[in-house]
């Protein structure tokens, strides 16, 4: 069972939304002075960050960001890799965003639809539960069953969510800098602009259900994968109608065998590189709500398809090259292709470069040693906390990393980490040789994946 989701008016308007960001300011700010007062009276000196990193601030940030959802949560999944990678402080508002979203109350909901569907939709259901049972950044999703008897998910886009968009970039913006929260080396108005324009994209329920037919159509060739259909006449710009899809979320993990892990992380590696380098389009919200396994049918289904992006020929490219040189355990021709596409800069500092070094040598090495990559027990994730992190953030020049890049890099460290959790022990070498093929002169190329 999922737990029910708290009701409260979504702030719809530019002006409720910027009082949001204001009044949380002010609580900021209130706080932080009485922190500071209390702090000299007891003989200390106030210290900014730790005035801000306080208790009553984390419940007053997550508090408010979870009913404005939107940009603040967007941004969150963007930066947000894997919750260890960022500050303790961020991480555990992030945690508390994902764990106290809200939902439009019924009445709220009643308006949207009305403006969706018109006021006589009900007669469309035999029953529609006006209870959410999943909430993300831009809407919520509902159980209905159709008078035909299908059982259908209703994703419902939060009201005038887009108009809203670039005013709450500049106000989270504003937030941001003056909380201090975000991690030193992070570009934030680079990952500020591609949050804005993916959140415009998943505002469009109309694309999202272009992608989702797409999708739903390259299953049916492809054993152990399933994505819903869409229900036409009932989805629009701000509606998404599509058969309901049963199973549970992979953060579920001891409803899982052992066995069960190892088809989930199988297919969903195998569906990845068929994304890179068959259909050039990839889904880039590794987000674990984003996928089901139902142990009965031993089957993945994909739910989700807002994040979708197309994959211009340079990307996949630049993946062909890494990999030529991967398979090859050519240490040396991975950084030149990291300098050749500017993924880190000439003039690296000593320890970043050793520390990159260092991981890809370990990485190489445990790539070729055994058929199987074992996730759970690789060395390379030894390297991989905060503070590594941070250090090679200040180099990499992410501002110049073209957006469906940064994006496909979120999906496959999302996927890398999952891979962990998962306990996986793949054959990489072998799945990455199904999709790619060596010609006579020696260089790799992509090939279409043969459906299972």
């Amino acid at each position: 069972m999922s737990r029910p989701i708290d009701p409260k008016r979504i702030p719809s308007s530019r002006l409720e939304r910027a009082l949001g960001f204001g009044g949380l300011a002010l609580k900021l700010g209130a706080n932080v002075a009485r922190s500071a007062v209390s702090d000299l009276a007891k003989g200390q000196r106030p210290h900014g960050r730790s005035l801000v990193l306080t208790p009553k601030n984390f419940d007053n940030i997550a508090h408010s960001l979870a009913q404005m959802r939107g940009a603040a949560m967007k941004l969150g999944q963007i930066i947000s890799m894997d919750d260890t990678l960022l500050p303790p402080e961020l991480s555990e508002i992030l945690a508390r965003l994902r764990a106290q979203g809200y939902a439009m109350p019924p009445k709220q909901l009643r308006q949207v639809l009305n403006a969706a569907w018109g006021d006589g939709w009900r007669s469309m259901f035999q029953h529609f539960d006006v209870r959410p049972f999943a909430a993300a950044s831009i809407g919520q999703v509902h159980k209905a069953t159709l008078q035909n008897g299908q059982r259908v998910a209703v994703k419902v886009q939060f009201p005038n969510i887009k108009s809203s968009i670039k005013s709450d970039i500049n106000n989270l913006r504003l937030l941001a800098r003056a909380s201090g929260m975000v991690p030193k080396g992070v570009d934030l108005d680079y990952y500020l602009e591609v949050c804005e324009q993916q959140l415009t994209d998943e505002t469009d329920y109309k694309r999202e259900a272009h992608y989702l037919r797409h999708f739903s159509d390259l299953t049916k060739e492809i054993t152990g994968l399933q994505a819903p259909p869409v229900i036409e006449a009932l989805s629009n710009e701000t509606v998404l109608t599509m058969g309901f899809e049963t199973g549970y979320t992979l953060d579920q993990l001891k409803r899982f065998s052992q066995k069960d892990r190892q088809n989930i992380a199988q297919t969903l590696v195998d569906f990845t590189l068929r994304e890179l380098f068959d259909v050039h389009m990839i889904q880039s919200d590794p987000n674990f709500a984003n996928y089901l396994f139902d142990p009965k049918t031993e089957e993945v289904k994909l739910l989700d398809f807002g994040a979708t992006i197309e994959l211009p020929a340079k990307i996949t490219a630049i993946y062909e090259k890494l990999l030529a040189h991967i398979m090859d355990n050519n240490l040396e021709g991975v950084f030149e292709t990291l300098l050749e596409e500017h993924l880190m800069p000439a003039n690296m500092p000593e320890g970043p470069r050793r520390l990159l070094r260092d991981v890809l040598t370990i990485a190489l090495a445990e790539f070729h040693k055994h058929p199987l990559f074992s996730f759970s027990e690789s060395a390379v994730f030894d390297y991989i906390n905060p503070e590594t992190i941070q250090e090679m953030s200040q180099v990499i020049p992410t501002d110049v990393i073209p957006a469906e890049l940064l994006l496909t890099q979120r999906k496959l460290i999302g996927l890398v980490f999952l891979l962990r959790r998962l306990e996986a022990r793949l054959p990489l070498k072998e799945m990455i040789s199904v999709h790619l093929q060596r010609p006579t002169d020696g260089h790799w190329s992509a090939r279409a994946a043969q459906a299972s």
